[in-house]
């Protein structure tokens, strides 16, 4: 099927480099092309981001990022400040990214990979116009140990077009899933929406965020070794709890098995909410050592010890307390994973 320009809508035009087509047509995503477009629509009288942002319904700091993209390509550049030196557009040239959203934003919502893939024709038509995406499959297969079939390439195009994630992040997310061992599509395109939701669009903010996730990942095996956890990586719940109490808490490796050992004195079972507030209740106090634990953990047997009401019950609270005010029956309702082993005593 052959097409050809209806010239009857030329009735009003606006000018498009070329620039934007010849050289960064593959590059650029969906979101980037459309702002772009509204924007030199525009003519002298552009749009802002905020109205960019009401009428392609993303977050502005989403459509910033998009815009940003032509920026640094030389095709927009920013009020005030002088036009940056054009860059040659080149496969895998990374996007430049703004600084997270302020806090206050709403957390960006990204919908599974639509079931309608792209056909073996679109497809090929993708790969013969644009040399990046024959890049990408050959790296991919590289990355992956294996041959990149329809399902796999539907799989990258549908992380780019719909995602929004560059081909050099799309590249860093498919070595982070061979390095975890998973390399099946379905994962694979979970981990795609995850990092969009998490605006994870450049390579320094894949390359932190996979750090990030290293880190982690080697905290959960320290505390896996000591509690008989059987799940070899973390769950997403139990990840966002140490990443908490590493990153957030600043509490070391002995400080999180301590409140472990707390929580199966008082519990008899692990549970992460218990031992949040446990390390919380540390975080509070400035307690960061297991000898300063110890030492409070002296004070408060001394205390309760000396038989005074008043000082039992302004103890009552404790850490160290099986009566503390955690609502213990209710933690051990939803003690979190790990539900099919029982942990090991702390000797």
């Amino acid at each position: 099927m052959e097409f050809q320009i209806n010239y009857e809508v030329f009735t009003e035009i606006f000018p498009v480099p070329k620039a934007v087509v010849q050289e960064n047509i593959c590059l650029a995503s969906p979101l980037s092309l459309k702002a772009l477009l509204l924007l030199l629509c525009g003519g002298g009288n552009p749009p802002t981001v905020a109205e960019l942002s009401q009428t392609l319904k993303r977050d502005p700091a989403e459509v910033e990022d998009a815009l940003l993209f032509w920026v640094e390509r030389g095709v927009l550049q920013q009020a005030g400040k002088p036009a940056p030196k054009k860059k040659a557009a080149e496969p895998a040239a990374p996007v430049p990214t703004q600084p997270a959203a302020a806090p206050e934003m709403p957390k960006k919502e990204v919908a599974p990979l639509p079931l309608a893939r792209p056909t073996h024709e679109e497809i090929a038509a993708r790969v013969a116009e644009c040399e990046a995406f024959r890049e990408l499959f050959a790296e991919a297969q590289l990355k992956l140990g294996k041959t990149i079939g329809y399902e796999g390439q539907s799989i990258l195009i549908m992380l780019h077009d719909t995602y929004d994630l560059p081909l050099e992040v799309i590249l860093m997310l498919l070595e982070y899933a061979k390095s975890k061992g998973k390399t099946g599509y379905k994962f694979i395109a979970s981990l795609g929406r995850e990092w969009s939701e998490k605006e994870i669009d450049s390579l320094e903010a894949a390359e932190e965020y996979i750090a990030s996730l290293h880190t982690s990942d080697a905290l959960w095996e320290e505390f896996r070794a000591e509690t008989g956890a059987k799940n070899r990586n973390p769950t997403a719940k139990q990840r966002r709890y140490l990443d908490g109490w590493s990153k957030e808490l600043q509490m070391s490796t002995q400080m999180i098995l301590l409140a472990y050992e707390i929580c199966i004195d008082n519990t008899s079972r692990l549970s992460l909410e218990y031992m949040d507030k446990v390390l919380r209740s540390w975080h509070e106090k400035q307690i960061k050592t297991p000898q300063a634990a110890e030492a409070e953990k002296k004070q408060w047997a001394e205390k309760k010890s000396a038989g005074k009401k008043k000082t039992a019950a302004a103890q009552k609270g404790s850490v160290y307390s099986s009566d503390a005010s955690y609502d213990l029956e209710a933690y051990r309702q939803s003690a979190i994973g790990l539900r099919d082993y029982v942990p090991k005593k702390p000797e």
